[in-house]
């Protein structure tokens, strides 16, 4: 029985996808795109072991992904490279020597269900090298300058033979091993492994992909993935409101922010009432319960703990329950202290506790002109609205 090892490229960014951070973070049908795909690769029987490439600072993100979809095969981390084939070949030394056959997957391909990989392990006792493709639908053309600004020299291609590579791409090991070494050689780059391989003369086995096997590149890809995975969604909206008083002996916590004041809010946790408001909305759009029956203040747990982090919990009770979190809109009213210079890192707080952008978290503030408890300032409060995206399975 042929021993498999899956490298899977996970040590991208989201420079070109257009979010903050590395784009298989971003949640896709209510968890991170790398969840998907590591889901998948760990329940294929016919893998041995699995080598993640990742960026230093993925790291420990990473890692909890894959301690939560509990693995029963081991799992080994590779450091990325400057470029793709650097980060391949990385991981490739990482597997184990005595692996058969090795087969390469990008990160941000999360539909390549279990079967890609088990149905491609019989395919490499009588071959070297495999790939999956499918059939180019589009008429190609092949055009003179990439840069030409004017009419330029076009030729159309046959199409009848052209296809489009998909991963996972798979090799016995050795071969991948001297085309990789080939190329570095030869100064040798491509945008795939197979095409290393076919540079020493490898012949390759195509086998039937799947559009639906689709490549997460830009936000366009989004959309189409998630309907993939889970058909309709709908948007849902959510409200909250909470009230705390002042009192004095207490730091005054607000957007995950200490603001230097006479007194703080009193409470159970660190009583960030802005905070607490945004949680309360997010469980109301996606058809939960609020945030006492979550976290109660008769749970020693809770005591004094930063609302940050119950906010990280937040999200995940959401994740859990198939949605995701499109936005947050929250006011703060406060008579006192001035809030607009804190503004900001409360914004980024919200936004890295909640895993989305910034330009998706707006704070305001405003005082009640000396009306009422917080115009006397005998406490805060605040308010939020939350959208969110609701799956709904098939």
């Amino acid at each position: 029985m042929l021993k498999v090892s899956v490298i899977v490229v996970a040590a991208g960014s989201g420079r070109r996808f257009g979010y903050e951070r590395n784009k298989l973070f971003y949640p896709l049908c209510g968890k991170p795109v790398l969840a998907h795909t590591l889901e998948r690769v760990f329940a294929a029987s016919q893998v041995s072991e699995v080598v993640i490439v990742i960026s230093e600072q993925d790291h420990d993100d990473i890692a909890d992904i894959v301690e939560g979809l509990h693995p029963a095969m081991p799992v080994r981390y590779a450091l990325g490279g400057a470029e793709r084939e650097d980060s391949v070949y990385n991981g490739l030394m990482a597997t184990s020597p005595d692996m058969d056959v090795v087969m390469v997957h990008d990160g941000a391909r999360p539909l390549a269900g279990p079967e890609w990989y088990d149905n491609a392990v019989p395919v490499m006792e009588r071959a070297t090298a495999a790939i999956y493709a499918i059939p180019l639908k589009d008429t190609v053309k092949l055009r003179e300058s990439v840069d030409a600004m004017g009419p330029q020299t076009v030729r159309t291609l046959d199409r009848s033979r052209l296809v489009a590579a998909q991963t996972p791409q798979i090799f016995h090991r050795d071969v991948l091993i001297k085309a990789h070494r080939y190329a570095k050689d030869h100064n040798l780059t491509g945008t795939d492994d197979a095409s290393l391989v076919e540079a020493i003369g490898e012949k390759i086995v195509i086998l039937r992909g799947d559009e639906r096997n689709h490549k997460v590149t830009t936000m366009d890809d989004v959309p189409v993935l998630e309907f993939y995975m889970n058909g309709p969604t709908e948007h849902r909206v959510g409200s909250g409101y909470d009230v705390h008083p002042l009192a004095n002996g207490r730091k005054l916590i607000l957007g995950g922010v200490e603001i230097p004041f006479e007194k703080g809010l009193d409470g159970h946790s660190d009583a960030d009432v802005l905070v607490h408001a945004i949680m309360d909305s997010l469980l109301g759009a996606a058809g939960l319960k609020d945030i006492g029956t979550y976290f109660p203040d008769t749970d020693k747990a809770f005591k004094n703990i930063s609302s940050l982090v119950l906010l990280e919990k937040v999200r995940q009770i959401l994740v859990e329950n198939s949605c995701r979190i499109i936005n947050v809109d929250a006011t703060l009213m406060a008579q006192r202290p001035k809030i607009k210079p804190y503004v900001a890192k409360m914004v980024a707080n919200i936004a890295k506790a909640l895993q989305i952008d910034k330009l998706s978290v707006s704070v305001k503030a405003t005082t009640t002109e000396h009306l009422g408890f917080v115009g006397q300032e005998e406490g805060m409060a605040a308010q939020a609205a939350a959208m969110v995206l609701k799956y709904r399975n098939r």
